[in-house]
């Protein structure tokens, strides 16, 4: 589980580059790999910047879309994991 403290960032080997569609791809600058995000994830992407707690990435989220659904929470959170395994994003644990 991310703790809610951890600043998600974007990977500074991560380009970004919105479709016409609402959709976006983010290329890895090493692996040269496109990544297609949809519309949510597009949105995601966009919260990152600039960087943010992961509390405040879920609030904006929710903020964002219309019907969110029950389970956001779970969604988001195995979504940041994900790009954080492809090196997209990275999780910033806070100093304390």
């Amino acid at each position: 589980m991310i703790d809610p403290s951890t600043t998600v960032r974007r990977s500074g080997r991560a380009t970004f580059r919105k479709l016409d569609s609402g959709a976006s791809v983010v290329l890895h600058l090493d692996t040269t790999q496109y990544h297609g995000l949809n519309e949510v994830g597009t949105a995601i992407w966009d919260l990152t910047d600039p960087p943010r707690p992961y509390s405040e990435l879920m609030s904006a989220l929710g903020e964002q879309l219309d019907d969110p659904p029950t389970d956001l929470e779970a969604d988001l959170e195995a979504f940041v994991l994900a790009l954080v395994e492809r090196d997209l994003l990275e999780l910033v644990p806070a100093s304390g």
